[in-house]
């Protein structure tokens, strides 16, 4: 083909019709042009189509991450709510007398008070969208606004477990390691031991003490503070799964 258009330019020039070769050389000039538009216009399909493809990729990748989120943080949320339940029971006995001590299992409820877990969910979808920077490939502005705002309460949340473990660990734990039994109480949690202490604990002496309210007191803060966030990020999840079901 360019050999064809070569030996009419020389035909032209040969015969002196300048003229006629200017037109021509506009012509094709022009036809060379339209030809760089519509290879431009193929390749800005073909891009727009392997977006597409990949948007749909990542929504149901986003759909399916978050389906299971779903799942876990039902469960830390129930599992939250009974730590709750638990510290203000454990609130209602203070100043109790011996007799009504004794009516309760209070290693249990100690145990479900302060055995607490941070909840892990799954962002391996959202962590490689933003490394990569895809995440302008989600036309859907209310998709990629939920999933902006999910990076901002999961920090929140971190924060959260942050000052939930950091009452647990280095105030409410020591004060019961000092003044009742961590036996008796990983009776009830991981430990599960079959026998109890062999010493005994003055749990009327715990309940009349009110440093022990004070670390129950912060604990439960904590707890509440912590749930709290986790049910923001349920109605999150629940609207991201909303938004990447179609």
């Amino acid at each position: 083909m360019i050999k064809f258009f070569r030996n009419i330019r020389q035909s032209l020039l040969s015969e002196n019709k300048f003229n006629k070769y200017l037109i021509y050389a506009i012509g094709e000039i022009i036809l060379v042009v339209i030809g760089i538009l519509i290879a431009l216009q193929i390749n800005n399909w073909k891009e727009q189509r392997n977006n597409s493809e990949l948007e749909n990729e990542m929504r149901a990748n986003f759909n399916s991450e978050f389906s299971n989120n779903l799942i876990k943080i039902k469960k830390s949320i129930r599992q939250y709510e009974e730590t709750e339940e638990a510290i203000r029971y454990l609130m209602s006995k203070m100043k109790a007398d011996e007799k009504e001590l004794q009516k309760e299992n209070i290693d249990s409820l100690l145990a479900a008070a302060v055995d607490v877990f941070e909840y892990h969910p799954t962002q391996n979808t959202l962590t490689e969208i933003l490394s990569t920077g895809n995440l302008n490939l989600i036309t859907n502005d209310s998709l990629r606004h939920e999933l902006l705002n999910w990076s901002a309460e999961f920090d929140e949340l971190d924060e959260a477990w942050k000052t939930l473990d950091d009452f647990n660990q280095h105030m409410v734990i020591p004060y019961l390691t000092e003044n009742a039994s961590m036996k008796n109480i990983d009776k009830y949690s991981l430990m599960a031991w079959e026998e109890s202490s062999k010493f005994n604990v003055d749990y009327v002496k715990l309940f009349n003490d009110i440093e022990f309210e004070n670390q129950l007191d912060n604990l439960g803060w904590a707890v509440v503070n912590y749930r709290l966030v986790l049910s923001r990020l349920e109605k999150l999840i629940n609207k991201i799964i909303l938004l990447t079901n179609d």
